[in-house]
């Protein structure tokens, strides 16, 4: 009985995070889109800070507890590395194709075991090495179609946010057993707000924020209410009860949603080799799914 409630388990929370993916998956076209008239620094600003207010109407007295050095300690180096690896996204959206990223970001599948294995001293899987390369094979062809791949600022950019990524989620599944999820989720959210805005007043003109069009505000509302408050959320509380290991490896699915999205969003289509990489992805992350 145990058994069979939690395979039930893991199978709910995997949900959770196939969920993330199709937001995730409508998240990064909808960006491109909204670069047309907003800079990425002032996208992240608006994106993060209107999430983390959300977050203070509803949770206030939660997010002021952790704010305390001491438990400050449990949620900053996650937070820190989720900061990164968002600023670096962006970043690589707006110097390479939303494809590239996508196959780029997705490399946590990789990064989080090992950083598993150094940070919690948790000994690596080999037999889980296999289904990883499949997946990380299945990305290649789905995202990069034939060979079309390069390598260039953007695509380092990206390469860091799969590492920075991979941070988030080893260091988040500590901070998460200890702590409120929504609270954590919020004080991740208003850390990428902190960052982002020093970096916006930087090296970006606010005068942007006038011009941008309703468009692109529309795609920031998306971006926090779903991307960054239901997705971050449903990732912090899958991970209570799953690996980071695992986790990664089911968001190998967020590509083949991007490409769906994209679809339906820019009329962008997959080849043959595209859409027999998705095959091998679903393929690779059901065989790990039931080896759990």
């Amino acid at each position: 009985m145990d058994r069979v409630i939690k395979k039930e388990n893991t199978i709910r929370y995997a949900a959770f995070i196939l969920i993330q993916s199709v937001v995730y998956g409508f998240g990064n076209p909808l960006t491109k889109v909204a670069y047309r008239t907003l800079t990425p620094f002032w996208l992240l600003s608006v994106r993060f800070l209107l999430a983390f207010a959300l977050f203070w109407i509803f949770k206030r007295q939660s997010i002021k507890s952790l704010l305390r050095p001491s438990e400050m300690k449990l949620w900053l180096p996650s937070a820190l590395c989720g900061s990164a690896a968002y600023i670096s996204i962006n970043m690589a959206l707006n110097l390479t194709s939303a494809t590239n990223v996508g196959f780029l970001m997705s490399l946590p599948v990789l990064f989080a075991p090992i950083l598993e294995s150094v940070v919690k001293k948790r000994k690596y899987q080999l037999r889980h090495l296999p289904l990883q390369f499949l997946a990380v094979v299945g990305l290649y062809m789905l995202c990069c179609n034939g060979g079309s791949f390069t390598f260039r600022t953007g695509d380092l950019l990206a390469l860091l946010s799969a590492i920075f990524l991979a941070g988030m989620l080893v260091f988040g599944e500590s901070a998460v057993s200890k702590l409120d999820p929504v609270a954590f989720t919020a004080c991740q959210a208003g850390t990428t707000a902190v960052c982002s805005l020093v970096l916006a007043l930087l090296f970006e003109d606010s005068a942007v924020l006038k011009r941008a069009d309703l468009p692109a505000w529309l795609v920031v509302v998306y971006l926090a209410v779903t991307c960054t408050i239901l997705a971050y959320l449903m990732q912090n509380i899958a991970i209570r009860h799953l690996s980071s290991r695992s986790v990664s490896m089911l968001q190998c699915t967020q590509p083949i949603l991007t490409a769906a999205a994209s679809f339906l969003l820019l009329r962008e289509t997959l080849s043959t080799i595209g859409l027999i990489g998705a095959a091998v992805i679903i393929v690779a992350v059901l065989l790990d799914t039931i080896q759990q």
